[in-house]
């Protein structure tokens, strides 16, 4: 997909790679902002500079147990970091640990200690090591020897790379805005993590994309009623080269996202009526705080979050649909 106008977005990403490690950085955002293409360009932009990256994307992994957690971090080597093989493309490493280890046994200290050593090493070869991993909230599940979180064992391995010893940058990437707003809440990470937000595309580099496409003044101006995912822009440029209008091609997706809202009201039944009451804050506004949704129905709001009908911005406090479509889509439904 093409890369589209996140300059503001890659210059505080690269700068921040490029200062000494002090805190985690939470980026997240709306499902399909753009984060890990954001993240990725960064990668590219900088595979020039001493930096060494680490970059795991947990999207392309089962990562539901111990094994698979180690299968997806480590590489059996007798190097201490190497180049990740399903990555190439990205020049990015995974950790190494020797041949003769086996992962049934390995236990957490272990684990750890062989970050430890992959990381000293990026450093002894006058390198700097930046450790990416996209969607974190995967690995909530696992546990190790003594029923020990790994996520929170993480976390406090990461507070120590960052924050107490300066080694090396943590950037973890997430859509998932309750996760976030647990780890917001987290007093050992209270004072050691910032947070970045990657939001919808803002209207003016919208409108560059689309002149730059050859889209109409009118079929611009249209289309920013509408517009705030990169993907948007794309689907709407090749069901242009298809033959189908902007208006054709917007109406489908508010159709399918009205048809898929409706029938998970239709199946929920029991919480129907307070989902309804939730919705229904959205009727005239695209965002409400997060102080004016009632106790009773606070859970309703939680699981529409937790299916990426609506997002929670945590840092702001603010409550908004996914997408601006999402936005058409609920009016349609509360007609």
């Amino acid at each position: 997909m093409k890369f589209y106008n996140r300059e503001k977005e890659l210059n505080y990403l690269k700068t921040y790679c490029q200062l000494e490690p002090n805190s985690i950085l939470f980026v997240y955002g709306p499902k399909s902002s753009g984060k890990s293409t954001v993240m990725r360009r960064v990668i590219k932009e900088l595979e020039d500079s001493n930096i060494v990256f680490f970059y795991y994307n947990l999207r392309k992994y089962a990562t539901y147990s111990k094994e698979e957690f180690l299968r997806v971090f480590f590489e059996k080597s007798d190097k201490k970091y190497l180049l990740n093989k399903l990555e190439l493309n990205l020049g990015v490493c995974k950790f190494g640990i020797e041949e003769n280890f086996d992962f049934k046994n390995l236990c957490l200290n272990d684990v750890f200690a062989k970050i430890n050593e992959s990381i000293n090493a990026v450093i002894e070869d006058g390198k700097k090591p930046v450790l990416i991993i996209d969607e974190l909230q995967k690995l909530k599940n696992i546990y190790f020897n003594g029923n020990k979180s790994l996520l929170n064992e993480l976390f406090n391995l990461f507070v120590s790379l960052t924050k107490m010893e300066h080694l090396c940058h943590v950037i973890c990437l997430t859509s998932d805005t309750l996760f976030i707003d647990e780890i917001y809440r987290n007093s050992t990470l209270k004072n050691a993590s910032k947070y970045y937000l990657i939001d919808w595309l803002r209207k003016g580099s919208i409108r560059n994309i689309l002149k730059e496409e050859g889209f109409s003044e009118e079929e611009i101006n249209y289309c920013l009623k509408y517009l705030s995912l990169p993907y948007e822009i794309v689907d709407l440029i090749e069901n242009k080269k298809l033959g189908l209008s902007v208006e054709q091609t917007i109406k489908q997706w508010i159709n399918v996202e009205a048809d898929g809202l409706k029938y998970l009201l239709k199946s929920n039944k029991d919480r129907k009526e307070n989902l309804l009451k939730v919705l229904s804050k959205f009727d005239d506004k695209i965002k409400v705080s997060i102080d004016n949704f009632e106790d009773e129905i606070f859970d309703d709001v939680k699981f529409l979050i937790e299916n990426e009908i609506l997002f929670y911005d945590v840092i702001n406090g603010i409550i908004k649909p996914t997408s601006i479509i999402e936005w058409y889509a609920i009016r349609e439904v509360l007609k």
